[in-house]
């Protein structure tokens, strides 16, 4: 898949623009703070739907003293041109597929594949165990619509469950009731669960050999599911489930919340074994979250018979010039890239790229 076109108006600090893209690569250059990664940003919104920086949030994303963001794109994918539109105000979002309103947001996921790769990509590895939650969601996400579908009613039921909780602690709801909520959320957790143990096995594989060759060889990067709720020998995952949700039910009523589950398993990144978090050195942490990020494109493009696009925002300024050329080397020229970057010369010596300069929010081609 490729992105064809964008345009944009009121989209953070960029000014209006409209843009034609080479289907391999290309590079945003400019300095810093001129808008080369609300650029990327854009790409990723029309995509996904949602900002790929978790801090954001929608209303930020319209520019200042503007009351609308809009999006148009079109991009070429196996099935045809798909055409996308997405518009926000301070009240609603609003999305066009092919000119088709869209009532749901999920719709658009997995239609327009895509990877983003920057030094915030760390947190994956340092981070808390949310962001690798989220890493393995949104991967997942964009080729499996019945995980999609599974996460979006599993949230549902885990909201109704802490309500419960909480009104069970003050006294307006009786405990027995709580035992259906129990078991649609075993139900439904577990499919999530088994979900993303198989993809694991492949991300392993794939992660593993992207960090070897990055590294050089010198050390092996591992992935393993840590579940929150311990299972016994020869105990399944719904078993482990069920039996922590009954033996923890007194301190859930007390926290109002429930502490077992999907949205409280990690995924544990090691390097020789031994925990990446605690102790991996600064660019072994960078390495290895590079790694995940070209592992996740390898696999939606095995799942979906089709290229994500890859974004890389400010990558060689945390990689050195030879492992930058070599990540740039892993993707070109099977995928579409978009480079933004305050230093030109970390791809000057490569062409064939489409180059557009960003000056104080104002795009141009060259």
């Amino acid at each position: 898949m490729h992105l064809k076109s964008l345009k944009g108006t009121g989209f953070r600090n960029l000014s209006d623009f409209e843009l034609e893209f080479s289907p391999t690569k290309n590079l945003f250059h400019g300095g810093n703070g001129t808008g080369k990664t609300n650029l990327l940003e854009a790409i990723y919104y029309l995509s996904i739907g949602r900002s790929h920086r978790e801090a954001a949030e929608d209303e930020h994303l319209i520019q200042f003293n503007k009351d609308l963001m809009r999006l148009e794109g079109a991009a070429e994918a196996r099935g045809g041109e798909i055409l996308v539109e997405s518009a926000l105000n301070k009240e609603e979002k609003r999305l066009r597929i092919n000119g088709e309103p869209q009532q749901k947001l999920s719709e658009l996921i997995g239609r327009m594949p895509i990877v983003s790769l920057s030094p915030e990509d760390d947190e994956l590895c340092k981070g808390g165990p949310g962001n690798r939650r989220r890493f393995l969601d949104m991967a997942i996400s964009q080729f499996s619509r019945t995980y999609l579908a599974d996460l979006q009613e599993y949230r549902r039921i885990l909201h109704q469950r802490n309500r419960l909780l909480f009104d069970i602690r003050e006294g307006r709801a009786d405990a027995g009731s709580l035992e259906v909520w129990n078991q649609q959320l075993v139900n439904c957790g577990a499919k999530i669960i088994r979900k993303r143990l198989e993809v694991i096995d492949d991300l392993k594989e794939m992660a593993g050999s992207r960090y070897m060759r990055i590294s050089g060889g010198r050390e092996r990067l591992g992935l393993r599911y840590h579940l929150s709720c311990k299972t016994e020998p020869g105990e399944g995952v719904e078993q482990a489930f069920n039996r922590a949700l009954a033996s923890s039910f007194e301190f859930e009523k007390r926290r109002g919340l429930t502490m077992f589950g999907p949205h409280r398993d990690d995924l544990e990144i090691t390097i020789a074994g031994h925990r990446i978090r605690n102790f991996g050195s600064q660019g072994q942490q960078r390495t290895a979250a590079i790694a995940l990020k070209l592992a996740e494109a390898e696999m939606l493009a095995g799942q979906l018979g089709e290229k994500p696009v890859i974004l890389l925002d400010e990558i060689f300024a945390e990689l050195d010039r030879d492992r930058g050329g070599f990540l740039v080397d892993q993707l070109e020229p099977d995928y579409q890239i978009f480079i933004a970057t305050a230093k030109e010369e970390d791809v000057s010596a490569r062409d064939g790229f489409r180059r557009f300069r960003v000056e104080a929010g104002r795009v141009a081609p060259e």
